[in-house]
């Protein structure tokens, strides 16, 4: 006596629509991990484009509290390939791993640097600065060690940088910023012109932050 079900052979036999084949399932899967893989080594091991925020790279890089300006950056330079004094980096924070710098690098290994008063806090910004506490020379001058660099922002008297967590380790930068992407009326390069001397050949020099 045939079985119960038996009568399921007398319907043609058509194939899983495409959308519940295991195989189109694969070749989408994998697709998709291609995609995802060379993203990631697009942007971590050549360069892209991102945002960041904050006021500590103002005027070079433009804030908008309407949104965050974008950069074009090169990870060519990371772990500090090339890097020189003058460059826009962005880094690893040495102090919260989870977070992300861009300063400009006011020295490199045995470079003097001569220091300045931290930036403000978070607890500063309706005080008055009347006595220079903010951004103010220091009787006290820093030779940054072998393998690591001195970084600062811009706006010194709004910036989080090597004043607070010291020299910056090479292998903790992660881009040179090239360019300025957004806002458009605000979109120009970015080079290493800045009021720092460069004291790469000859007698070492001092190098003002």
């Amino acid at each position: 006596m045939p079985p119960p079900w038996s009568f399921l052979h007398r319907f043609p036999h058509k194939s899983a629509p495409a959308i519940l084949n295991p195989k189109t399932w694969a070749r989408n899967a994998l697709l998709v991990g291609k995609v995802a893989l060379f993203t990631h080594v697009f942007y971590s091991y050549i360069g892209g484009v991102g945002s960041t925020t904050g006021i500590s790279m103002t005027p070079t890089i433009p804030h908008s509290w309407n949104g965050h300006p974008w950069i074009l950056y090169s990870s060519l330079h990371r772990r500090g390939r090339n890097i020189k004094v003058g460059d826009i980096i962005t880094y690893t924070n040495p102090i919260f791993p989870n977070e992300s710098g861009c300063k400009r690098v006011i020295g490199m290994p045995g470079d003097f640097v001569s220091v300045i008063t931290n930036g403000r806090g978070e607890g500063d910004v309706e005080a008055i600065d009347t006595e220079g506490k903010w951004a103010r020379v220091k009787e006290q001058v820093v030779r940054v060690p072998e393998g690591h660099c001195w970084v600062a922002g811009d706006n010194l008297e709004w910036s989080r940088d090597s004043r607070l967590f010291g020299p910056l380790p090479l292998g903790l930068v992660k881009a040179k910023v090239l360019a300025v992407v957004l806002p458009a009326r605000e979109a120009k390069w970015v080079g290493s012109e800045v009021n720092v001397v460069d004291p790469t050949e000859g007698e070492r020099e001092w190098v003002a932050q």
